[in-house]
């Protein structure tokens, strides 16, 4: 997910699928200039605004159930021509999917068979200590930094009704960011913008990325 704006055009975009695929991922285009877009990158690839880049948004693909569940006042846009086509079924071959991030000038993802059997992954991104989190019912990952002020976080291997326990016995809920209880009660994960991808299309734009194992 990208803002819809950048400094350079006093205009909010209108995005629609250009019909075009740029190694093997979905090309926007704007309806303002026809510019085209590259969705895993969110630059501009071809057209008047070549060269910019659309600043991104953290959002997260999952299932409706856990999505209902962790904001049960929520509305949705059902498309009829494609709301049926998609659900976890489509990660049938995990280890063809990744969840990849760009950050600190570094690229790393994380295989989707990986994180099955390792769904809380505590790593190092750049100089940046990460941990990422995956649930694989509905496929959903997120990625936060370890860090609050000074403090470095630990967390346990697993998910616990799918929060974070970090090792003082602190509950976080991955939706919120946000402790919900224990010792840090009411505080705050700065998250990341975690990008889910088929793998050979994520080392297309990436290819010096480092992968998980």
């Amino acid at each position: 997910m990208y803002a819809a704006e950048i400094k350079q055009h006093k205009e909010r975009f209108v995005f629609q699928v250009s019909g075009k695929l740029w190694q093997r991922s979905l090309v926007m285009r704007d309806l303002q200039t026809g510019s085209l877009w590259a969705h895993l990158l969110g630059e501009c690839m071809e057209g008047p605004l070549k060269g910019n880049t659309l600043t991104p948004i953290p959002s997260v693909i999952t299932s409706w159930k856990d999505w209902k569940k962790a904001h049960p006042k929520t509305s949705v846009l059902s498309l009829k021509r494609s709301a049926n086509r998609f659900n976890s079924d489509s990660f049938r071959n995990p280890s063809s999917y990744v969840i990849g991030i760009k950050h600190l000038n570094t690229t790393r993802a994380w295989p989707f068979d990986i994180l099955s059997k390792k769904p809380v992954y505590q790593d190092k991104l750049g100089t940046e200590e990460v941990v990422v989190i995956f649930h694989k019912d509905s496929s959903a990952g997120f990625i936060f930094n370890r860090k609050i002020g000074a403090k470095l976080l630990n967390f346990s291997p697993a998910l616990n009704n799918g929060n974070l326990i970090s090792t003082d016995g602190t509950a976080w809920d991955p939706w919120q960011a946000k402790a919900i209880s224990g010792p840090q009660k009411g505080q705050l994960l700065e998250r990341r913008h975690a990008i889910p991808s088929f793998r050979k299309a994520w080392l297309k734009f990436h290819p010096d990325s480092s992968i998980a194992e």
